[in-house]
């Protein structure tokens, strides 16, 4: 069960999903959060702020991993997806056969999101906030990463919905 990074999508594990080696043993189960991808937001959103909490987070992992009659499953996520993943542990470790964090801490710095939202970067007319909240994901992209595989990234990052990314931070 994959855990997306804030502010993207399932689109993050193309390359797990495809490898034959992995899914020829392996159920891997990548779904987008609410607000992501291709999942819409609720109607009336326009009225609201989109914003995750840690309790909204492993409620919702744990919803869907009961939807699907998941036995034990295996989680893993990265960077949002990593700290979810510690939640989940530490609240739901007997329902899971192991947790993989990639990236993970158990709690959020608000430094650099502070500063995203008080300036509004990301919420400017002028300024196509997707593509503020890629940028500063392109900070955190190793500089020896395949050129081909960050610009991949930065277009996840910028095709999210407006709010998505600062309120998954």
């Amino acid at each position: 069960l994959c855990l997306h990074t804030a502010g993207a999508d399932g689109r993050q594990y193309r390359a797990l999903l495809n490898d034959v080696d992995i899914t020829r043993r392996y159920r891997v189960i990548v779904f987008d959060m609410p607000w992501h991808g291709k999942s819409s937001p609720p109607p009336g959103y326009e009225r609201e702020a989109y914003q995750l909490t840690t309790d909204g987070y492993v409620d919702l992992v744990m919803t869907v991993s009961r939807a699907l009659g998941l036995d034990r499953p295996v989680v893993m996520g990265c960077s949002i997806g990593g700290r979810a993943v510690l939640h989940l542990a530490l609240r739901h470790g007997e329902q899971f056969r192991a947790a993989i964090g990639l990236q993970s801490a158990t709690h959020a710095d608000p430094g650099a999101d502070t500063r995203l939202r008080d300036l509004g970067y990301l919420f400017r007319p002028d300024v196509h906030g997707q593509e503020a909240a890629a940028g500063t994901v392109a900070a955190v992209i190793a500089p020896n990463s395949p050129a081909a595989d960050r610009w991949e990234t930065l277009w996840h990052y910028m095709q999210g919905g407006p709010s998505v990314f600062l309120g998954d931070l």
